[in-house]
């Protein structure tokens, strides 16, 4: 059942903005959300009643000991915020607490074998695959955004694949996160004995999930690919550095679209530049609210309240968050917040430097990419991100050292 209620989740995930329940004031309730609280709570009761065990992984620690910060925060919001705009920031909270604790589900259900890790791998690109596949059609069925109504706070993307997310930076966010997965069977660690069992399939799922990430023409996914890859290529092999090169070098000159996407990055008029004022804002807000924040996820309510966000613009869904994630962190839950929840990224990165652990090149990857890019988009509290990356994060981890709450 509890291995039903995974796969069920993650199909959940992947249908994304088909599964709204409902849309207002900024707020939406998906399908997927109440998936995930069900499998986390189902999960929790299901080890800590039946299996008399629930283990805590090391590296969600300090993931769980940020809700704290962030817990004050918005307690001392509801000086300035109505309560609704308070019980708003504490079911975001609850979401987040609901999704860590779904990757610590996870986690002890490879302990207890109830799932092997190769499965919830296959599973992962399977959703990526999915996703991938629903983006082409996408590209056929609705190539332009902009004949979307308005009031539905999307950005008017032509010609990108956004899939299910209807947004083509968190999907490619997602294609690289799956990529690191494949690239770490392709290229395994020399003491794993799984360089045997590289075949067909791996590489079909390689190249339709490249060709959905270049098909996004996301200058920041594209990125945290160059990243991952790099990584791969300076680790495990040389032969994929010069094939990226090339690839990336080729594309550059026979894509006009990939020279527009790369060189507009300088043009005023450019999404980039837009990213820079994001920023401006978020650092004067961080300046007045540097102890506390100004309440985790209120940040919405603070950009109405400096004049940034009009009223009329509740439905844009970046309203709710800042181009930086870790800027966005910093705001909202204070400088004690932004520290917990930095650590919690840079311990594992400084850890997997060390190379103790079969896993460390796929945590090493993915934190180090996700990191530089969720300074251009707010990835880090995606919530199909957060199912993805936690219990990678926890399972790649092949010490399994954890606590042990029973």
């Amino acid at each position: 059942m509890l291995v039903a209620s995974f796969y069920i989740t993650l199909f959940l995930l992947s249908l994304n903005q088909l599964s709204v329940l409902s849309k207002s004031g900024g707020v939406s309730v998906y399908l997927f959300d109440i998936s995930v609280i069900l499998f986390s709570l189902f999960g929790t009761c299901y080890f800590l009643i039946l299996k008399k065990s629930f283990k805590i992984p090391r590296y969600a620690y300090l993931y769980v000991f940020f809700i704290l910060p962030a817990g004050i925060s918005l307690l001392l919001s509801s000086i300035e915020f109505s309560t609704d705009k308070i019980m708003t920031g504490f079911f975001y909270l609850l979401r987040y607490f609901s999704y860590l604790l779904s990757g610590v589900v996870v986690y002890n259900m490879v302990d207890k074998r109830l799932l092997s890790k190769k499965r919830i791998e296959d599973a992962f690109i399977l959703s990526g695959i999915f996703i991938a596949i629903a983006g082409f059609i996408q590209l056929i069925l609705l190539p332009d955004f902009t004949i979307l109504d308005p009031s539905l706070g999307w950005d008017p993307h032509k010609n990108r694949l956004a899939s299910t997310f209807f947004d083509p930076n968190f999907v490619g966010a997602y294609f690289v996160i799956c990529l690191a997965v494949l690239l770490e069977r392709i290229f395994p660690d020399k003491c794993t004995k799984e360089s045997s069992k590289t075949g067909f399939y791996t590489y079909f799922c390689l190249i339709v999930i490249l060709i959905g990430l270049i098909l996004t023409f996301s200058r920041s996914a594209w990125g945290m690919m160059g990243i991952v890859v790099l990584a791969y290529g300076v680790f495990r092999s040389k032969v994929l550095l010069l094939v990226a090169f090339f690839t990336a070098f080729m594309a550059y000159f026979a894509i006009p679209r990939v020279q527009t996407r790369i060189s507009g990055t300088t043009d005023p008029a450019d999404s980039a530049s837009l990213r820079i004022v994001s920023w401006g804002n978020t650092v004067r807000i961080i300046k007045d609210n540097i102890w506390t924040g100004v309440g985790f996820n209120t940040y919405r309510y603070a950009q109405e309240n400096y004049g940034f966000l009009t009223p009329d613009q509740d439905e844009i869904h970046s309203g709710a968050g800042s181009d930086s994630s870790l800027l966005l962190v910093f705001a909202t839950t204070g400088i004690l917040g932004f520290l917990i929840y930095f650590v919690a990224f840079l311990f594992p990165i400084i850890d997997s430097l060390k190379k103790r652990y079969l896993g460390w090149l796929v945590i090493l990857g993915i934190l180090i990419s996700l990191l530089i890019e969720s300074q251009f988009i707010n990835s880090l509290f995606y919530p199909q991100i957060m199912f993805i990356l936690f219990p990678i994060l926890f399972i790649f981890d092949n010490r399994l050292q954890y606590l042990s709450v029973l």
